[in-house]
């Protein structure tokens, strides 16, 4: 990942023909896991097309989710029966991480990004939706939120990583002999980078596997997750739901709670205790409880105040 303030160069790869059809098997796999076979859409952007899985209803208010960085739309998966019960449910393969979207120009900054996801949302022709995204998927949800936000009823932002606060030192530095050993293509050690992510327990499979071929096959190229400045989150005004982890390494849960209650006008903060970074992976009951709670709530109270039902 490039260093704060620069832009990438070059377009993200797989690295081989090879690479890529690792990563789609551990996708289709992962796909394997959803409770129904989801339909698949591929929409034009003008930073390439951007890969789309839906699932759950016709009717009833959008859910679209923003996948972590380094695996794609399917690692959903232990999330989407609950989510997909009275919604329908849209997941989103970022154009700049590996899986079925293909980038064909460069995304810079926050603004590309959210000049991006503007263009898949009104190709999907989705408004009045609820926008839910993980680490680096809720930093995007974050910047869409004080940048383009029409369309967006809510946000929800899960332990975002770079958005309201920094990775702890100590994680840092942990992770620094098992980064090298990964780089010289040691799977283990991206399994002990995982494990520390995810409160000290190595994910199960086939998410185990799409990460791995995720961080294995592809050659990434996207922007860092700056730091968003207080004015930049004082410029969100949808409703807002943050739930940060109590043990998660790449946010000081209870500094970062602080600053959202400080900055965002609408927002609800919840720290979940005994939580590493990957909720919704950890505790999918508890994650798809509170995010139906907070998005049908919404919808309850605009049916209340329409005149027009």
């Amino acid at each position: 990942m490039p260093k704060e303030g620069t832009k990438p160069a070059k377009l993200g790869r797989f690295r081989s023909d090879a690479a890529r059809l690792r990563l789609l098997a551990a996708y289709d796999a992962a796909i394997e896991r959803w409770p129904t076979p989801p339909s698949h859409h591929d929409v034009p952007t003008t930073f390439g097309t951007t890969h789309v899985l839906q699932v759950g209803p016709a009717s009833g208010t959008p859910i679209v989710l923003l996948h972590a960085i380094a695996v794609s739309s399917p690692a959903w998966y232990p999330d989407i029966a609950a989510l997909s019960a009275s919604h329908p449910v849209y997941a989103v393969d970022t154009i700049t991480d590996p899986g079925r979207s293909t980038q064909s120009t460069p995304v810079r900054d926050g603004a590309d990004f959210a000049a991006w996801l503007a263009e898949v949302l009104g190709g999907l022709r989705l408004s009045g939706l609820h926008l839910v995204g993980l680490s680096y998927g809720g930093w995007l949800a974050l910047n869409q939120a004080h940048r383009s936000p029409n369309g967006i009823a809510s946000v929800i932002s899960v332990d975002p990583v770079g958005a309201l606060g920094r990775a702890k030192t100590s994680f840092m530095i942990k992770i620094v002999p098992d980064s090298v050993l990964a780089l010289a293509k040691s799977d283990k050690a991206i399994h002990r980078v995982m494990g520390r992510l995810n409160n000290g327990v190595v994910p199960e499979q086939p998410l185990l596997d799409l990460s791995v071929a995720g961080l294995r096959t592809f050659a990434a190229k996207q922007p860092f997750p700056k730091r968003l400045t207080d004015e930049e989150l004082g410029r969100i005004s949808v409703p807002t739901l943050v739930l940060l982890c109590a043990r998660s390494p790449v946010n000081d849960a209870q500094r970062a709670a602080h600053r959202a209650r400080r900055c965002i006008a609408e927002v609800e903060v919840d720290v979940i205790a005994d939580s590493g970074h990957m909720l919704p992976v950890e505790h999918p009951e508890q994650f798809t409880q509170r995010v139906l709670s907070f998005v049908d709530g919404l919808d309850a109270s605009d049916t209340e105040t329409d005149p027009h039902p």
